[in-house]
């Protein structure tokens, strides 16, 4: 790679790219990476010209389709990772990414938001292709993606989509930096949509929490600033002020979108010299401002005497929780020296002799996590470092705060006197050369020695190493997003190693964070759901944090309390630094690449197997193509008696939820060796899944099943309650969300084995220690057995795996699993409306289930062909043009619940109740699937509809990107029961053979037709104008669950809203003419009704059935538990 005096990058061995760092001449840096395998040659199509000028926006025009998102805060995942990312992960795209040293911290005081706002109105247009989506139009059609996302420092933008069409996508997300339009005509549509990303954040709090501490920053501190914006920041104050908004914007981008303030990465499979070409042609002319970049860092943004303080916060959901902030000094130019990552791994250690345990031991705690995320520009700025320490309380813990902090104290002491009296540490070298053995002898071999900080580090760089060389590479978009962010932060050639490695120990910079880490410089932040309910009627001694009204109390610490903090002595009996860790790898060896295989095979199915196959399943599939000394197992234990109650779900979550608990200090030690682990409640079962070195794999299954099997185990009295409360908690606060909710509620009535909410929280509470430990030994008497073992592993291992379960649980055999009961529904459209159960929540969230039923894999293509088609024109429509919420979209979806295939497509969208009623949303999602989803399929020119099927065909015919997404999607089939290893290439052949005629006859039949059409339609309302509370809960675990009857007269509002839709401009909006569309629809329906299957004419019209038709095809939900009993079942198949 060419950096800096020609620097090599450091990578993972097992990086096979090829990379090039170049400056151009207006001082944009720029990382270019070739995936073209050594000896791989580019496709005829690659030349970067060839592509670039045979596009132009007046060819484009016609495609208005928007994907922008933005990942401010903790939202919801793009729509297109909901069709388009299921699909993309088997194959490897072309990617950039371009992020601009410019964010929140440099907005206006007059315009806080402001820097998010111009990353949403840049993707409208650009003066080269001034169309408003064009780009995102061009993108969807060829089965592309785009986000962005605003931080404090940096904002970042970024693309993915198939290579041949790289370089035109490339010109036009250039373009967005070069001339932007930056419409006025979209600002008041793109602050709406700024403000739904702010609702929509506004109940979660985290984002709540985050704002607080900003808000206790320096009077002119950049962390005071509100940096989500909303409609108050971004309209009504700059208008109360006489301040222009739109001028605002504009000399926003003029002053900080400069070249010398942005960074590119861009992946392909292209030749380097190629896409340096393509690189310099495009982006050079990106104009250079050339003013100075403001320096940050002389800024204090927090007074600690008047920010170490008790907070009692009061918090939207139960929670008893404790965040113990420090403020550092930044410490982005020591990241050599990993001091936050060897701070965060100690504090946060969760094995013997760590705070956590101990909080654990003493029932203070459930949880504790720890550190700086260093890639986030909040914890990790210029201005400071933020170390935070989370601990989830226990219910004693949340009475006895002073004392779980106290042992948090005492722990840094403890860390503190050991780097204290490493006066001489041997460390090794800190290159890529301290794990170049692949058969080495250990380090340590005797693991019950407790570490010093000195013996510490070089088993941390060890470990470090070891993880960082084999490290597999990222999905192109993945990884451009991240060398474009890390070009910010480290050297070139550091990209990747500059979080991953310890290159240069500073023991001297530990202990001076550790010094600063005392009990008189932390902000305590109590969030407890006890507290708010304390404090409802006495809200006058509560302060508020503007922008989310975060209530909370301001308290000193008790000196007494302090002073015992301070002058405490700690039992480094019970406090003390990890052990040396067992789990450590030293032989990287890979089996021979003579015996891979291409897919799975059940070896219980092989003759002389008969006394496992009585057991159940073993899939076993060697692959060593990833080159990567790893493997995957994943164990499943079925038992029938999971789902027989809600009892028995109540004690399968929280025997699932104890079990992760104890296992902490196990699995941790081995996450540190790159050993990983998931213990799930899946499929009616236990889904056990380890991953990562293939050494000591088998080694770290056995400690895990071992550990799960030891009745020593057996949890006390008070460990039970805590871990109860617990789940309680996750039950409850996941209940609140509308989306959650909604998507709850299409289970139970989608699935016989489905509880509700209310069920479960109800069963949690009477439940005992006694209940659980009968339940846990009734589960593991008889269970049936499926494993998959993959990766670098043998045979022989892949059995040992299966008879060693076998043999330490000794179950009585179930050679088969039962799949799930599935509802069988009369075609119809069944209304659900309930009342959101957060009274805090704005959002609503609607769901328009539209259901297939069984199909077979050519109908499944017909579905994914139409929500690939579709998933565009929804959330541009629905999205952005009629802005009913931030988070909008069409989505196919495949399930084998009763072992028999099915699918279907859901319309969903997030709303605002204080913008719009739910019968307005109701009726234009009804509007979108009914009338302009069909015009949509019937309005594309013959070219857009190939290439949208010749797009869907790419996804799926390229090699998987890296050995879990092969072992995750192998696993699927093997748990639909079809265990269709080709069904990528079956798809291929069939996708081929779809007509757009076909395809419509195909949506007409099967979703429009009333004789035939089933459809589920939940809808959470919520409350318009809430009266915003400090707290929406209790500790009762009380849901107000609330159906809301609805009936013919209730849906007027909703057919009022549909009819009042301007179908042509509708279509003329998504980029499609009503003539054309009508044209082809009665070309269809006439062959249609010539092929003697027959559908109402009224489908091409416009939806006036009458009274009659409309009480025949509607099913009102207003008593859920008399429609449920009501419901028929397809058995599901045993297999």
């Amino acid at each position: 790679m060419n950096c800096d005096g020609f620097a090599e990058l450091e990578k993972s061995r097992i990086d096979y790219r090829s990379y090039r760092y170049i400056e151009l001449d207006n001082g944009l840096r720029a990382i270019l990476v070739s995936n073209l395998k050594p000896g791989e040659e580019a496709p005829d199509d690659s030349l970067p010209d060839s592509d670039l000028e045979s596009n132009s926006s007046e060819s484009l025009e016609d495609e208005d389709v928007d994907i922008e998102e933005n990942a401010i805060g903790d939202q919801e995942a793009k729509v297109s990772y909901i069709l388009i990312w299921v699909l993309k992960v088997l194959t490897i795209f072309s990617a950039a990414a371009l992020c601009i040293k410019v964010g929140s911290f440099s907005d206006p005081i007059e315009a806080q938001g402001l820097s998010h706002f111009l990353e949403h109105m840049v993707f409208m247009g650009s003066l080269k292709y001034p169309t408003e989506n064009d780009f995102d139009a061009y993108l969807s059609q060829r089965g592309g993606t785009n986000n962005a996302w605003t931080g404090n420092e940096y904002t970042l933008f970024h693309f993915d989509v198939k290579r041949k069409h790289f370089a035109s996508c490339l010109d036009k997300f250039a373009n967005f930096f070069i001339s932007p339009l930056l419409s006025k005509d979209s600002t008041d549509r793109e602050i709406n949509a700024v403000n739904s990303e702010f609702e929509l954040a506004y109940t979660k709090d985290s984002s709540r929490l985050h704002y607080l501490i900003g808000h206790l920053s320096r009077k002119d501190s950049p962390y005071k600033l509100f940096g989500y914006g909303n409609c108050k920041s971004l309209r009504e104050i700059p208008e109360q002020n006489g301040t222009d908004i739109y001028s605002l914007l504009n000399k926003h981008r003029k002053n900080f979108y400069s070249s010398e303030r942005m960074t590119l990465a861009v992946q392909s499979k292209h030749h380097l010299d190629d896409l340096e070409v393509l690189v310099r042609k495009i982006f050079s002319d990106i104009p250079k401002i050339g003013l100075p970049v403001t320096n940050l860092q002389c800024v204090e943004p927090f007074d600690v005497n008047s920010f170490a303080k008790l907070y009692k916060v009061c918090p939207l959901s139960v929670k008893e929780k404790l965040r113990i902030v420090w403020i550092l000094p930044p410490l982005i130019n020591h990241y050599e020296s990993s001091p936050m990552e060897v701070l965060s791994s100690l504090i946060g250690h969760e094995g013997r002799g760590s705070v956590l345990a101990l909080l654990k031991k003493e029932n203070l705690a459930v949880s504790l996590s720890a550190g700086v995320t260093c890639t986030s520009d909040f914890d990790n700025s210029s201005l400071c470092t933020i170390f935070t320490v989370n601990i989830q309380l226990t219910d004693y813990g949340r009475d006895h705060i002073f004392q779980v902090c106290g042992i948090l104290f005492d722990y840094i002491k403890i860390l503190l006197h050991s780097a204290l009296t490493s006066t001489s540490i041997s460390l090794m070298n800190g290159g890529l050369e301290g794990n170049n053995n692949d058969n080495g002898e250990r380090v340590h071999t005797d693991h019950c020695h407790k570490h010093t900080f000195a013996t510490y580090l070089p088993e941390y760089q060890m470990v470090k190493t070891a993880n960082f060389l084999y490290t597999e590479p990222e999905e192109a978009e993945d990884t451009v997003v991240n060398l474009a962010n890390m070009l910010h932060l480290v050297k070139c050639e550091h990209v990747y190693s500059g979080y991953r490695l310890l290159k240069k120990p500073n023991i001297e910079l530990y202990i001076e964070l550790l010094r600063l880490m005392t009990p008189n410089r932390a902000a305590i932040f109590f969030l407890s759901s006890t507290f708010a309910s304390s404090v409802k009627d006495d809200e006058s001694r509560l302060e508020h944090e503007p922008w989310f009204n975060v209530a909370y109390q301001k308290e000193d610490i008790p000196e007494h309390i302090m002073n015992g903090w301070i002058h405490s002595k700690p039992d480094d009996k019970q406090l003390h630094l990890p052990y040396e860790n067992k789990f450590l790898t030293t032989d990287f060896s890979l089996l021979d690449s003579k015996t891979d295989m291409k897919q799975p095979v059940d070896l219980n199915l092989e003759p002389g197997a008969e006394s496992r196959l009585k057991y159940g399943h073993l899939w076993f599939q060697q692959s060593t193509r990833f080159k990567c000394p790893k493997a995957s197992v994943m164990i499943h234990l079925w038992s029938d008696i999971v789902s027989k109650t809600k009892e028995n779900m109540a004690l399968h979550t929280l025997m699932v939820y104890g079990l992760n608990q104890s296992l902490s200090t196990i699995t941790y030690e081995a996450g540190e060796a790159d050993l990983v682990q998931d213990v799930a409640f899946r499929d009616n079962g236990l889904r056990i899944c380890v991953s990562g070195f293939s050494e000591k794999l088998f080694y770290f299954y056995s400690t895990i099943l071992n550990h799960i099997l030891d009745q020593t185990q057996d949890l006390s009295k008070e460990y039970f309650e805590s871990y109860r409360d617990a789940v309680l908690q996750i039950y409850y606060n996941e209940a609140l969300k509308p989306n959650v909710l909604n998507t709850h509620l299409q289970f139970y009535l989608l699935r016989k084995e489905a509880y509700l909410i209310t069920d479960i929280l109800s069963a949690l509470k009477n439940l005992s220690v006694a209940d659980l430990a009968a339940y846990k030994q009734k589960f593991l008497s008889t269970l049936h057995i499926t494993i998959y073992a993959y990766g670098n592993i043998t045979r022989q291992d892949a059995i040992s795996f299966f008879d060693y379960t076998v043999e330490k649980i000794q179950p009585i055999p179930r050679s088969t699993r039962k799949l799930f009961d599935t509802s069988i529904l009369d075609p119809g459209t069944y209304y659900l409306r309930v009342m959101n159960c957060n009274p805090n929540d704005v959002n609503m969230c609607l769901a328009r289930i539209h259901l297939l039923g069984e199909s077979d894999i050519k109908q499944q293509c017909y579905n994914k062909l139409l929500a690939f088609i579709l998933s565009e024109p929804a959330f541009d429509y629905l999205r952005t043009k009629e802005t009913l919420g931030y988070t909008v979209y069409l989505r196919y979806w495949r399930s084998s619940p009763g072992g028999t295939l099915h699918s279907g497509i859901s319309l969903v969208a997030y709303s605002p109740a204080n913008k719009y009623s739910i019968d307005y949303v109701a009726g234009r999602l009804t509007a979108f699937w009914r009338r302009i989803a069909p015009r949509i399929i019937a309005a594309m020119p013959s070219e857009t509809f190939k290439t949208s099927v010749e797009s869907l065909i790419s996804v799926h015919q390229l090699e998987d990107p890296n050995m879990m997404t092969e072992f995750e999607r192998n696993w699927d089939e093997i748990m639909e029961s079809t265990a269709n290893f080709n069904y990528r290439e079956e798809c291929v052949k069939i996708l081929s053979t779809i007509t757009q005629e076909s395809l419509l006859n195909f949506f007409l039949t099967e979703y429009l037709d009333a004789k035939k059409q089933r459809s589920l339609f939940v809808q959470v309302d919520a409350i318009a104008n809430p009266e915003l509370t400090t707290t929406t809960v209790s500790n009762s675990y009380c849901l107000d669950f609330n159906t809301i009857d609805t009936n013919l007269e209730t849906l007027k509002n909703e057919y009022a809203s549909i009819n009042s839709i301007d179908i042509a401009n509708a279509l003329m909006i998504c980029g499609y003419d009503e003539k054309e569309a009508m044209k082809f629809m009665m070309k269809s329906y006439s062959n249609t009704n010539n092929n003697s299957n027959t559908i109402d004419n009224n489908l091409l019209l416009e939806h006036e059935e009458n009274e009659s038709d409309k009480q025949k095809t509607m099913i009102f939900i207003n008593n859920l538990f008399k429609f449920r009993s009501t419901i028929q079942y397809q058995t599901g198949r045993n297999v």
